[in-house]
């Protein structure tokens, strides 16, 4: 759970930096630290792929913040390192839930909070092509 927390921390980080909520124009020497460092406690007891999976959501986030650029949230490369960080959180999330015996860690379902995307309007099998 410590470090789920650090890593959507590290990701609000780089949002608030590449949304310009933040006055300097770089981040903080070691704005990483405390994310890694309970990165690495996860990966000394989950097993391989959770630990995989939380180290490709800790590389998203840390990329999101050290190459997004300040205060530009329409470049681009903004919302492509969003939706990577998106997705491996996700994909985290489902593995620690499942790897913790969760009965909701069903990989069919969406966690609370999130939305596959795609059709969710119930219209499936429809022969309406107007």
């Amino acid at each position: 759970m410590e470090f789920y927390e650090a890593v959507k921390a590290l990701a609000r980080t780089a949002y608030d930096h590449c949304y310009g909520f933040t006055e300097e124009p770089e981040l903080k020497e070691g704005w990483q630290s405390d994310a890694f460092a309970k990165l690495t406690q996860l990966q000394f007891y989950a097993d391989r792929a959770v630990a995989a999976a939380a180290s490709a959501a800790y590389s998203a986030a840390w990329s999101w913040g050290q190459y997004g650029v300040h205060d530009a949230p329409d470049d681009p490369s903004f919302h492509e390192r969003q939706q990577r960080f998106d997705e491996a959180e996700l994909e985290m999330l489902l593995l620690m839930r499942q790897s913790l015996s969760i009965p909701e860690a069903d990989l069919a379902l969406p966690p609370p909070g999130y939305s596959y995307p795609g059709n969710q309007g119930g219209d499936e099998g429809s022969d309406d092509e107007s």
